[in-house]
């Protein structure tokens, strides 16, 4: 509460200044998120999560009708003392661009309600259960998926009461071929990751071990873990063959007589042959996720932040409007809790959104 009341009390006045209050030493450096281009309420979010105060200066910053970040200081990224007051430049900007349509076939009520907040669009329903709100999932949409669109514009989206599914028994598939494991998870309707020899290439043939084991009941479409080998080496037997001629001599004879050569003996020789198999790799434990929110902050391509897993952590950061995913490295923590996790780098937060959007909507697996 503390914070929101200083923040507010910021809008007072084009160059005002709050000291930030007393009690905070001890707390580490916060790094300065990205707000430029964000609007008064993306602001305030994402200042309050980040524990920071600010000033404003600009046209529209003395009555609090500013509508958007121009310039702020310091620069995204920089560390600075937590609780401590930045400088926003603000402005009033009516013309806000148009931006594609999110991906929302397929996503629930709740996940509908974020996106289109987050993308500032509005949207109205048609279908079993529009009328009074008890719809649970969206079954079309119109404008298509990244189609441009004006800001505060409103999408139609014709939406339906899903069926709840039963959880479901994983099946074995320890020894099946790669044609027979993939018919059971299409039979229970689950999917798979492949780890091992010849998993990434496609070519394995014989799943070895698998995780959750058999008869574990999981969630519709849960992922089954496959440790998968490829097919076996193939031996081949080498012959040698050995001719000898004998030469026969008579006692008191003095002519040597050579004798006609004598039936030919081939002798074959198998060697051993030894094949060695590569142990098969240990078993994995499944993924584990986080649903949230990701910023982009100015850092080393490929490597990103998180206040929640240890450094070195491999992660993968798909964007749930678009399905688009990516892969960076922890290296380095951030301050903010919560929904907030993840920050990207801005060559790979580019590669997922532009980058004038600020935060999305990300799913966090590791």
């Amino acid at each position: 509460m503390l914070s929101l009341f200083a923040v507010g009390a910021l809008i007072a006045g084009p160059t005002l200044g709050v000291a930030s209050p007393g009690g905070a030493t001890g707390h580490a450096p916060v790094r300065m998120p990205n707000v430029v281009g964000e609007t008064r309420s993306q602001v305030f979010a994402v200042m309050a999560a980040d524990q920071l105060f600010f000033a404003t200066h600009g046209p529209g910053s003395a009555n609090g009708t500013w509508t958007v970040v121009v310039a702020q200081s310091p620069a995204a990224g920089t560390l600075v003392p937590y609780r401590s007051t930045v400088s926003l430049t603000v402005k009033i900007d009516l013309a806000h661009q148009p931006r594609p349509a999110p991906v929302l076939v397929g996503l629930t009520r709740p996940q509908v309600y974020k996106i289109m907040s987050e993308y500032q669009l509005f949207f109205t329903t048609s279908g079993p259960g529009a009328s009074n709100g008890t719809w649970t999932e969206v079954v079309s949409q119109s404008p298509g998926a990244d189609v441009l669109v004006a800001w505060h514009s409103t999408m139609h989206l014709i939406v339906s009461r899903a069926v709840v599914h039963a959880k479901r028994a994983v099946p074995r598939l320890i020894g099946a071929s790669k044609a027979q494991a993939l018919a059971l998870l299409a039979q229970a309707q689950l999917g798979y990751a492949a780890q091992g020899l010849d998993a990434k290439s496609g070519t394995w043939t014989t799943v070895t071990r698998q995780s959750p084991a058999p008869g574990t009941q999981v969630d519709w479409h849960s992922t089954v873990v496959l440790d998968v080998t490829g097919p076996s080496p193939t031996t081949t037997t080498t012959s040698t063959t050995t001719t000898s001629t004998t030469t026969t001599t008579y006692p008191g004879e003095t002519t040597t007589t050579t004798a006609p050569p004598a039936t030919t003996t081939t002798t074959v020789k198998t060697p051993t042959t030894t094949t060695t198999l590569k142990p098969a790799p240990k078993p994995s434990k499944s993924r584990d996720f986080r649903i949230g929110i990701a910023t982009w902050y100015s850092y080393i391509p490929g490597q990103c932040a998180t206040w929640y897993l240890p450094l070195g952590t491999r992660l993968v950061v798909r964007n749930l409007a678009t399905g688009h995913a990516i892969v960076c490295l922890v290296t380095d923590h951030e301050a903010s809790k919560g929904d907030h996790v993840v920050d990207l780098s801005e060559t790979q937060f580019a590669e997922l959104e532009p980058l004038w959007r600020g935060v999305i909507h990300v799913k966090v697996s590791w």
